[in-house]
């Protein structure tokens, strides 16, 4: 299973769309043998008269030009990648039965014992001995505005997690796509590490959630144990890379005034944590610089919430890690170090 997931084999995942949604395998397509409703009713019939009648029940739905089309879709995706493999939820019955239509077909393909229940143990299992490897972990530290995100895309043997959870890992950090299931989350990041073939490896500092997701007790705690680099930027970098990530990025995407709209609705989330009168004066601020369109304005608001939010809650946490700092410096220089040592 481990070679499998590290030569990103691909895999063809036959269940319903409503499990592969749940959680799968990131080198995965679903071309399901059932779809939600047909499983639904196979699974009705299953409970009421037995696997016999629940098998009989699936032929009858999948049958004619309905199986050629799923078997067409099969072959067209083993016709482009030969060496996938297929799977459905225990590496049972629906497995078995697309693998015998394959072969009719004249395509031998391999079956995954077990299926998705096993590939997602063994997610599990790179989960949990990745917490006590012999690898060494370095984690990039540094205040909100630091690029740390640029610094882990930029180096080799790096895990980005905020990649991984599609989500900046602060109150103001979601996308407009939805973030992937926990299962997706876990089985990504295992997959990502096993990609890791240096002694080293690389993760933004962040904290146990990411948006909704979780990052796994262990590997979590591991992180929390692990040597730090520490990013020192000018407050006006910081300031300036906030403005390009959040405010200047978006202009090509978003109308101002959506843009305006989602940052106060975000600001909320924090109100009672920044204070009433820091939260009002923001929020008119940001009002204003989109109105505006005020770069100038934008710098102010930004400035604000760094120095009266984000910088404090991050100087608390830097107290109790930076006995773990085995380098310190502006962003230049961290990437050198990180570079060459």
């Amino acid at each position: 299973m481990h070679l499998l997931l590290k030569n990103k084999t691909k895999l063809i995942d036959v269940r319903a769309p409503i499990e592969f949604k749940d959680g799968a395998l990131p080198d995965s397509i679903n071309l399901p043998i059932l779809l939600d409703d047909e499983r639904a009713a196979v699974g009705k019939t299953y409970k009421n008269k037995g696997n016999e009648s629940a098998i009989k029940k699936g032929h009858l739905i999948v049958n004619g030009k309905i199986k050629n089309k799923r078997v067409n879709q099969w072959l067209d995706f083993i016709e482009k990648f030969p060496e996938a493999q297929l799977y459905c939820a225990r590496g049972g019955q629906r497995s078995e039965i697309a693998q015998l239509w394959l072969k009719e077909a004249g395509c031998d393909i391999k079956r995954i014992s077990g299926g998705f229940k096993a590939l997602r143990n063994t997610c599990l299992s790179i989960l949990d001995q990745a917490s006590n490897d012999d690898k060494k972990w370095i984690i990039i530290s540094g205040r909100t505005g630091s690029a740390k995100t640029k610094l882990i895309n930029l180096i080799d043997n790096s895990i980005c997690l905020e990649s991984l959870a599609n989500h900046r890992g602060s109150a103001f950090g979601s996308f407009d796509t939805l973030q992937p299931t926990p299962i997706n989350f876990e089985n990504n990041l295992a997959c990502d590490y096993l990609q890791q073939i240096g002694d080293v490896v690389y993760f933004e500092d962040e904290s146990r959630t990411i948006g909704r997701l979780v990052i796994p007790e262990k590997f979590y705690n591991r992180m929390s144990n692990s040597k730090i680099v520490l990013i020192e930027e000018p407050i006006e970098n910081r300031i300036q890379n906030i403005f390009e990530e959040y405010v200047n990025k978006q202009i090509e995407v978003k109308s101002l005034k959506v843009q305006s709209d989602k940052l106060r609705e975000k600001l909320i989330k924090i109100s009672k944590r920044l204070g009433d009168n820091n939260y009002k004066k923001v929020d008119k601020l940001i009002k204003s610089a989109f109105e505006n369109n005020d770069e100038k304005i934008h710098l102010e608001w930004i400035e604000i919430l760094l120095t009266t939010y984000y910088d404090k809650m991050y100087d608390y946490q830097l107290e109790k890690k930076i006995d773990r700092c085995e380098f310190s410096g502006n962003w230049e220089s961290v990437k050198n170090y990180l570079i060459n040592n």
